[in-house]
């Protein structure tokens, strides 16, 4: 009996596609499901930015520490305008949900669920597509060594 193809259904899942792998180091593209148009990545450290930028972007998950700013609201109900409507559903709502499922690295895909960005850093799930493997991670650290052990796997 072959294995349950496992999937992510979730508002912020990120799709890795790997491309290639230059010193070490490895490039791609983000896909989300706000976009119809990748987000190119040079390195893992870019990649762990860019997400936290489009976490940021849709203020979810929301950080449990926030990025000291002078001159700027602090106020959350304030920076958002209506209290009641989240940010990424306003996202949400005017570009539509784009399937992220389908795409595909050249040498690696990953599925990412960050759930919460507490400590300074993110909890989650990923799926590496390639396995059909699902792991936790408890940091942004954990989640690039789960994608270094899988691509270093292939």
């Amino acid at each position: 009996m072959s294995e349950a193809k496992q999937m992510l259904f979730a508002r912020n899942v990120i799709c890795i596609c790997i491309e290639k792998k230059e010193s070490g180091d490895y490039i791609g593209l983000l896909w989300h499901q706000y976009s119809d148009d990748p987000i190119e990545f040079n390195g893992v450290s870019d990649m762990l930015m860019l997400m936290d930028d489009l976490y940021d972007e849709w203020d979810f998950p929301q950080r449990s520490l926030e990025k000291r700013e002078f001159n700027k609201a602090r106020d959350h109900e304030e920076m958002n305008g209506d209290p009641d409507n989240l940010v990424i559903d306003k996202v949400q709502a005017a570009s539509g949900v784009k399937n992220v499922q389908n795409k595909r690295g050249s040498l690696g895909t990953f599925f990412v669920q960050v759930k919460f960005r507490q400590n300074a850093t993110w909890q989650g799930t990923v799926i590496h597509e390639e396995s059909n493997k699902k792991f936790d991670f408890t940091s942004a650290m954990g989640l690039v060594e789960i994608i270094d052990k899988a691509m270093s796997s292939n």
